[in-house]
């Protein structure tokens, strides 16, 4: 863009006046609006603009480095009280300021110039603010201010993918963790239940091969099918099984499939069963339609995995600095709320 105030103060290196001048006795007076002279007894001629024109430089400041915000805050202080006389009572802060030039950590005298050019853009006319707060005709740096706006809206999408993506995670460990709870409490119940002699029908073992972009990955599977033989004891209404099949005994089935969140993993069916013809299992002796392959209380600790991970995967969508999922909760009601822009 021609003419861009940018390109005509902000970037051009600071002058001085040639003729030396006689330094005011009233720092205030370093900051006073330039105005075309006027005697009094003459109207103002139609080719002058009779708008004040303000034109600082940074050596007007009192500050011999620039190189942090409060020294940032001296010529947003000015500005303030210089905009408050033109009939401006809200002030604008410093994070106006550092979003506007585009500025992540003032600390240098390049900054400074882009602040006091800002300032002057604002305080002369040539740079507007609308009613939404948002710049007019200025170009910060290399992002014009339309830049601003799709980059701050694609943030808003983010933030809310980040709060949705946490809700699903959330979600998934909450009933990851209660089926470990109620794998781990069903366990422990049946710690204490007797075993007996189970008659194995049927075992196999298997390998199955997936391959992927990564190569292939190899996975082994068994199953098996029990009898159990038992012998129901009406007056203590309870079971007692094991042993071989006669006129007395109730046959129980069972099948067993390895899996993630079995007792008995896959290798250890391996290891008892293969080749056997009986094995000893636990059951319930309330109903032996309830057994265990592998008696007793043993934990398995890959039963970890599944809320572990996403836990882990939870706390850094947290902390991370990219993504504000508190946020985006906060976008999404507003979306819903209808207080937003889609």
């Amino acid at each position: 863009m021609e003419d861009n105030f940018w390109d005509t103060v902000a970037d051009a290196p600071e002058e001085e006046p040639a003729a030396p001048v006689q330094a005011p006795s009233d720092p205030a007076d370093a900051f006073t609006p330039s105005a075309p002279a006027f005697d009094g007894a003459h109207s103002w001629p139609e080719s002058v603009d009779s708008r004040r024109v303000y034109t600082a430089q940074l050596s007007d400041f009192e500050v011999a480095t620039w190189d942090s915000e409060n020294d940032a805050q001296e010529i947003i202080d000015w500005f303030n009280g210089e905009r408050s006389k033109q009939g401006e009572a809200t002030p604008l802060g410093l994070k106006f300021f550092k979003e506007a030039t585009d500025i992540y950590s003032f600390n240098s005298k390049a900054d400074a110039r882009a602040f006091l050019a800002l300032a002057l853009g604002i305080l002369n006319g040539k740079v507007n603010i609308d009613e939404n707060g948002e710049l007019q005709d200025w170009v910060s740096g290399q992002r014009p201010q339309w830049m601003k706006q799709y980059e701050a809206k694609s943030m808003m999408w983010a933030n809310i993918g980040a709060a949705f993506v946490f809700t699903l995670m959330l979600a998934f460990v909450v009933i990851s963790g209660s089926i470990l709870a109620v794998s781990l409490l069903d366990q422990k119940s049946g710690e204490d239940w007797p075993t007996g002699e189970a008659q194995i029908v049927y075992f196999e073992e298997w390998v199955e091969t997936s391959c992927g972009d990564d190569g292939c990955s190899d996975t082994q599977y068994a199953e098996a099918k029990f009898e159990l033989h038992c012998i129901e004891d009406r007056m203590v209404d309870s079971w007692v099984c094991g042993g071989n099949a006669t006129a007395n005994t109730t046959m129980f089935e069972h099948d067993y499939h390895s899996g993630f969140f079995e007792h008995a993993p896959v290798m250890y069916m391996i290891d008892h069963l293969d080749g056997e013809e009986t094995h000893a299992i636990a059951y319930n002796p309330a109903d032996p339609t309830d057994v265990d392959l592998r008696p007793g209380f043993q934990m398995n600790w890959e039963w970890l995995i599944p809320v572990l991970i996403p836990c882990g995967a939870l706390l850094v969508l947290v902390r991370t600095q990219h993504f504000d999922v508190k946020g985006g909760f906060t976008n999404l009601l507003g979306l819903l709320k209808g207080e937003l822009e889609v």
